[in-house]
């Protein structure tokens, strides 16, 4: 089938995925933040973080007014912080600690920061991302995201490791996830399930 192709199409396809793949690379998340917020600070550090980056009173933020049972401790705590003002949003999910730890039972999984929708906007967070983080993991594609485990392509940079960490950029919202975390809690739930046969 390619030998019937026109030699210049032929180089041109074969070309494509080896651009692709130069333009992959890893980059360490592990030291990102987001308005000085990291995955794995504790509740407190997370309080800390977000008040002095916004200049607020720790009354400014929403505490979620449910919390629900931390599967760890076996205590109810609270599973996000947020704040928003003029249509800025930022949003910090917790997981509990594991393992266990009396002292720091929570951790950040996941930070979120969004903008209102605008296409000023939308090229505001595109420039401030590449000034704050440095070149995405997938060159030029959208949505941009940063990765240590990058694929071989572009288009699909972070998706084929889904245990790490990620950043993405999408439009005028920014994502910060650690699944880690959250995989943490699910394996400690499973073990709590094991049974032995006894047939």
């Amino acid at each position: 089938m390619l030998k019937h192709l026109p030699s210049a199409m032929l180089v041109s396809l074969l070309a494509a995925p080896l651009a692709q793949a130069a333009n992959v690379h890893a980059v360490d998340v592990s030291a990102f933040d987001i308005a000085g917020v990291k995955t794995g600070m504790d509740y407190d550090q997370t309080i800390k973080a977000i008040t002095e980056h916004f200049h607020i009173p720790v009354s400014a933020l929403d505490v979620d007014k449910f919390p629900g049972v931390n599967v760890v401790t076996g205590d109810k705590q609270p599973q996000y912080v947020s704040y928003e003002k003029d249509g800025i949003k930022l949003s910090v999910h917790f997981e509990g600690r594991v393992p266990l730890d009396p002292q720091h039972p929570l951790a950040v999984s996941l930070i979120t920061y969004e903008l209102p929708w605008s296409t000023d906007n939308k090229n505001a967070m595109a420039k401030a991302a590449g000034e704050k983080y440095g070149p995405q993991s997938n060159a030029t594609y959208t949505p941009r995201v940063w990765c240590n485990n990058p694929g071989k392509m572009a288009t699909m940079a972070c998706s084929n490791d889904m245990s790490q960490q990620v950043l993405k950029l999408s439009n005028t919202k920014l994502e910060l996830s650690d699944p880690a975390w959250s995989q943490a809690r699910i394996k400690l739930m499973d073990s709590k399930q094991a049974r032995t046969p006894g047939f």
